[in-house]
């Protein structure tokens, strides 16, 4: 049995040519040990992505998150503040991409990084495509000698990359019962490697039917921060990539960072694309005031928004104490000035 597993470490890419009980012997931390272990503190880039996560975002296709993707690279590679995710160090980032064109790839990243400042760390891409095309094999994180080549990469190249972006897991792993737990135990095991080296890793995943991430749950449990995304009340196709985000899971942010937000792409004054990040409660709640004073009843509104009665409730309250709505639910002067201009027309039309 020792020989089987050392033979599976040495066919993982382990060179130590030690026996491994030997390894296990001297590699035990006593409680001193421990204590006394200098490690240096963990290095903070963007909200929950930080040096050695593991984080994962999903959503239903066609969403918006290859954009939500860009938007995070483009923001650790210039050290600018995402919405309530603070920038904190710049990152190098590369992009593992499994299914746009080459063409998109580099359209989307022109209109986007149009009007921003220079990057301070490098952002590159590893396209499937291009890698066809160039007649390579493609990115397959289920094949262990891609898993290995690509671990051997990000030792060669040192610390020019500090996130990962895989996108996405159904394009980056051909073949695999994404229902199957024990399919994905060599996918992790690989993950876990890319933390090892300090590196953070995001994966880009679809939302099933249910609206939780497709396949097995169990791959959530070696994660530090899950980040859901979900197409808003009253969404109109027309209306481009908008959508709602939230933390389902976080092992490092608490309070306003960890709140829920919502993404919209916006054209850019001059010229190109940019994005918008704003509060998602503070969203909310101004559209449920807009709608109260319009007229809305607040039955209509928890069912247009989905949200519970109570909550409609308290907000029309506070709405009536800062005189924004009169007893009566309708807009006051100050009222009208401050909310009347919010959109409501994709909810009651």
């Amino acid at each position: 049995m020792l020989a089987d597993f050392e033979a599976q470490v040495e066919a993982a890419g382990q060179t130590n040519q030690k026996p491994f009980l030997d390894c296990l012997t001297e590699n035990i931390l006593s409680e001193n040990d421990l204590k006394n272990l200098e490690i240096k503190p963990v290095k903070k880039y963007l909200g929950p992505i930080c040096a050695g996560t593991i984080g994962l975002i999903y959503g239903p296709r066609g969403v918006g998150k290859t954009f939500l993707r860009d938007a995070l690279s483009l923001c650790l590679t210039r050290n600018l503040d995402f919405g309530p995710f603070k920038s904190e160090n710049p990152a190098g980032v590369l992009i593992c991409d499994g299914e746009m064109t080459v063409n998109t790839l580099k359209d989307r990243h022109s209109v986007l990084s149009q009007n921003l400042p220079e990057p301070l760390r490098p952002l590159d891409f590893l396209s499937n495509e291009y890698l066809y095309r160039t007649g390579n094999p493609i990115v397959n994180l289920n094949d262990q000698l891609f898993q290995n080549a690509f671990i051997e990469l990000i030792k060669t190249r040192g610390d020019r990359w500090d996130v990962i972006f895989f996108d996405n897991l159904s394009s980056l792993m051909p073949g695999i019962r994404e229902n199957d737990t024990d399919a994905w135990g060599p996918i992790n095991s690989f993950f876990l490697k890319l933390r090892w080296l300090n590196k953070a890793v995001a994966f880009v995943h679809h939302a099933g039917k249910s609206g939780d991430q497709r396949g097995a749950s169990g791959r959530e449990d070696a994660l530090d921060y899950v980040l859901k995304l979900a197409l808003p009340a009253g969404y109109d196709p027309e209306a481009g990539c908008r959508f709602d985000a939230s933390l389902t899971k976080s092992r490092s942010l608490i309070g306003p960072e960890a709140a829920p937000f919502s993404f919209e792409i916006i054209n850019h004054p001059s010229g190109g694309l940019s994005w918008t990040v704003t509060n998602q409660r503070e969203s909310k709640k101004q559209t449920i005031i807009a709608l109260l004073g319009n007229g809305i009843t607040q039955k209509s509104i928890c069912e247009i928004l989905g949200v519970d009665k109570a909550y409609v409730s308290r907000i029309r309250a506070a709405a009536i104490r800062e005189k924004v709505l009169s007893g009566d639910g309708t807009f006051t002067a100050g009222g009208m000035l401050k909310y009347g201009s919010v959109e409501i027309e994709k909810y009651t039309g």
